[in-house]
This record gives structure tokens, C-alpha cells and sequence, in this order.
């Protein structure tokens, strides 16, 4: 089995009173983006985290390349934009947000660091902006970018990108070139989203 591919198998996480995710399935292949439509909220957190192996699972499995060790999971995941855990804060400016992102990835991030990953990309003039004034699709985009440089992350998982409004396939584009790279993309999305990006095989669930 390709050590990047994810298989989740009838997996159901407990919540309060009923299930936050109930009997979901999927195959996510290294090289690609896969979309797993799920109603957003609670349910997206719930399976994100089980992905990254932080959560029980009330029924079912979770493997990647075939090892279902929470140890592992927690190793090769990195979980981009989950509401309340990995998501920037909305008034943080573009300079702190990319110093966070840097550190988390192992990567230099004083000030001189940032300031040159600002300006690679032409951003330089967006430094002090406040994140959440930033254009939805770019958020994403840099948030994947910097996700993916973990030196052990295998599988990167995006957690409701459709939250921020804005053209869904702007996100749907810099998950596919980051799939590009041979990485494994799990995107949770709205079923809605899911269905109308195509050509991805899409995936049902219910929270």
C-alpha cells in the first residue's frame, strides 16, 4: 500500500448526544486531491482531527499507508485551516500569521525570514494587513503552501475552505498543485462544494 494513501473505513465519532460523524468512507491517493463532502461545523472539526489521529473514533478505522497508529496519523498529518484549532486569528496581520506558520513547520521564522517569504510571493505591501481582510483564496493558498513544508507531513487535510466564500475553485487549485508535489490533499468541503468541483471523485457523508 502507497505510504501516503488514507483510508478511512465506516468511521463514526462520538458527540454529545448523537454521532458528529456517522459511517464515512474514503480513499484518498497520494498525487491527488480528494474531496470529502461533509456539512460544516462540528462534523468537519470531528473528522479532520480524526485524520490527524487527536480523536477516539466510535466505530471504524483510519489508516495511512496502512498503519492506523494514532502516534503515526498525529506524525504524517498536517491539518490546514480547522476552525478553533489550526485556523489564524482573524485580527493577527499577514507578518505574524506567516512567522506562526514558518515556526510550526520547522522553519526559520524571525523577522528577516518572514519578510523574505513576503516578498517572494509580492506580498510585501500586504504585511500588516489584517488576515481576515485578506482575499479568502489566497489565505488558503498560503496556508496549504506553509502546511506542506513539515518535514514528516505525508498528507495535508483542509478543513472547510468554503467557509470563507469566495471561488471555490481558487482553493481547488492550490490543493491540486500541492497534490502536484506527490503529497495526499484531503479537502472537507460542504457536499454542495464537493459536487460541483469536477472532475474529483466526490465522496459523501453526513455529519
Amino acid at each position: 500500500m502507497n505510504e501516503r494513501q488514507v483510508t478511512a473505513r465506516n468511521v463514526s465519532i462520538k458527540g454529545t448526544h448523537e454521532p458528529f460523524v456517522d459511517g464515512v468512507d474514503f480513499v484518498a491517493q497520494a498525487g491527488e486531491v480528494s474531496l470529502v463532502g461533509i456539512d460544516p461545523g462540528v462534523g468537519q472539526v470531528a473528522l479532520a482531527l480524526a485524520i490527524g489521529g487527536r480523536v477516539d473514533l466510535l466505530t471504524g478505522s483510519i489508516s495511512i499507508g496502512g498503519c492506523a497508529d494514532r502516534s503515526h496519523l498525529q506524525l504524517r498529518t498536517r491539518l490546514v485551516d480547522l476552525l478553533g484549532v489550526t485556523a489564524p486569528e482573524d485580527a493577527l496581520p499577514l507578518r505574524a500569521v506567516i512567522a506562526e506558520e514558518l515556526a510550526l513547520s520547522e522553519r526559520p521564522s524571525a523577522r528577516k525570514d518572514v519578510a523574505a517569504f513576503l516578498r517572494d510571493r509580492d506580498l510585501t505591501d500586504r504585511a500588516g494587513r489584517r488576515w481576515a481582510s485578506l482575499p479568502p483564496g489566497l489565505r488558503t493558498r498560503l496556508l496549504l503552501e506553509l502546511g506542506s513544508w513539515h518535514p514528516r507531513a505525508r498528507v495535508v487535510v483542509l478543513a472547510g475552505p468554503d467557509r470563507h466564500g469566495g471561488d471555490p475553485h481558487e482553493w481547488f487549485e492550490a490543493a491540486r498543485a500541492l497534490a502536484d508535489t506527490g503529497l495526499t490533499v484531503v479537502v472537507l468541503c460542504s457536499p454542495a462544494i464537493a459536487a460541483t468541483l469536477r472532475p474529483l471523485t466526490f465522496h459523501g457523508a453526513t455529519a
